[in-house]
C-alpha cells in the first residue's frame, strides 16, 4: 500500500514506525526544521515506558502535490492545525482520508473538505492512543503495549476498510473500528480540556493545589451535563460518574496525574485545547446550563 502520513509530529512518527512493514511504502510530510531533522537522521524514537530506541527510514516530502496518489492519507496533527491543511488535500487526487486526533466537530471538518474537493473524497477519523514530545534529536513517545489507532466513518462503515485492514495486519498496533466515535472523541475531549489546564496551573498553585484540583473536578461536571444535554453520551460511562459521586477518589487520583513526572510528555498544547474549548462553547450557547468553573481554569491558563 502507498501511504502517505501528513504531519510528522509524535503521532505521525510512531504511525509510521509501526507500520513499517514489506508491504506499505510509507511517505512522511514534514515542513521546516523537522523535515531536515527526519531527511538527516530518519525516524528515531524513544519508547519511554519500553526503554528502547528504534530508528527507522522513510521517504520524506515537504510538500504534497495536487497528483500524488496515495491509497490512504493519514493526516496527524493537532486539532488547532486540521483546517490549515484542508485546501492541500481538498486540490490532492488521493480519495481516502482519515484526520487523526482530537475533534470535537467531525462533521463540519469533513463538509469543508468536500465543499472544497476537486474529486470524490472518503473522509474519515481516527484516535492514536499515543503520547510524547518532539525534540531535535529523537521524539518520545508513550505508549502501552503496541498502542491504539481507533477509526470511524462516523455513519456507516469506512468505504476503504479493507485497505486498513491489508495496511494493519502485520502491525502490532492494534486497530478498532468505534461505533460511537462521536461520543467517544466529545468524552476524550472533556477528559482533556481541564486535566490538560490542571498541568499548566500546577506551579502556580503550588501549595494550594486543593483549590485548583476542585475546580478540576467541577469542571468535569459542568462539562460532562453538558455534554449529556446535547445528546451525546459520556464514553466510558465511569469518567461521568467518578466525578459526580466519587470525589473522594477522584481528589487524590487527579493530584497524583497533574504532579506525576509523566504527565509532562503528554500534555496537549494550549492552541488545541483552546479549539476545542471554543467548540464546547457552541454547544452551551442555546443551554442556560454553565460552565463558569472551566471557563476560569481556561483563561488563567493562557
Amino acid at each position: 500500500m502507498n501511504i502517505l502520513i501528513y504531519g510528522a509530529g509524535v503521532q505521525g512518527q510512531y504511525l509510521a514506525h509501526t507500520l513499517n512493514k514489506t508491504d506499505n511504502n510509507i511517505t512522511l510530510l514534514a515542513r521546516g526544521e523537522n523535515y531536515k531533522h527526519l531527511n538527516k537522521r530518519g525516524v528515531v524514537l524513544n519508547h519511554y515506558l519500553q526503554n528502547k530506541r528504534t530508528t527507522d527510514h522513510f521517504n520524506y516530502i515537504s510538500h504534497l502535490g495536487k497528483n500524488d496518489n496515495y491509497d490512504v492519507i493519514f493526516v496527524t496533527m493537532k486539532y488547532s492545525d486540521f483546517y490549515s491543511v484542508v485546501p492541500s488535500i481538498a486540490q490532492n487526487i488521493s480519495t481516502n482520508i482519515i484526520f487523526i486526533g482530537n475533534n470535537t466537530n467531525p462533521h463540519k471538518l469533513r463538509q469543508t473538505v468536500l465543499r472544497q474537493s476537486i474529486t470524490h473524497k472518503n473522509i474519515s477519523f481516527g484516535f492514536l492512543m499515543t503520547g510524547g514530545n518532539r525534540g531535535d534529536s529523537a521524539t518520545t513517545v508513550i505508549r502501552f503495549n503496541a498502542g491504539e489507532l481507533k477509526v470511524s466513518h462516523l455513519n456507516g462503515v469506512i468505504p476503504f476498510h479493507h485497505k486498513l485492514d491489508t495496511i494493519f495486519k502485520n502491525s502490532s498496533i492494534k486497530l478498532t473500528y468505534e461505533t460511537r466515535f462521536e461520543d467517544w472523541l466529545m468524552s476524550h475531549a472533556a477528559m482533556i480540556m481541564p486535566l490538560n489546564t490542571g498541568i499548566s496551573l500546577k506551579n502556580k498553585y503550588k501549595g494550594n493545589q486543593k483549590q485548583l484540583i476542585s475546580n478540576i473536578i467541577k469542571s468535569y461536571n459542568e462539562l460532562h451535563l453538558l455534554i449529556e444535554h446535547s445528546n451525546y453520551k459520556i464514553i466510558p460511562k465511569l469518567q461521568s460518574i467518578l466525578f459526580k459521586k466519587f470525589k473522594y477518589i477522584a481528589y487524590p487520583l487527579l493530584k497524583l496525574i497533574i504532579n506525576i513526572k509523566m504527565i509532562n510528555q503528554i500534555q496537549g498544547s494550549n492552541s488545541e485545547v483552546n479549539a476545542l474549548y471554543e467548540d464546547i462553547k457552541l454547544l452551551n450557547r442555546p443551554t442556560v446550563l454553565t460552565t463558569n468553573h472551566l471557563d476560569d481554569l481556561i483563561r488563567e491558563s493562557i
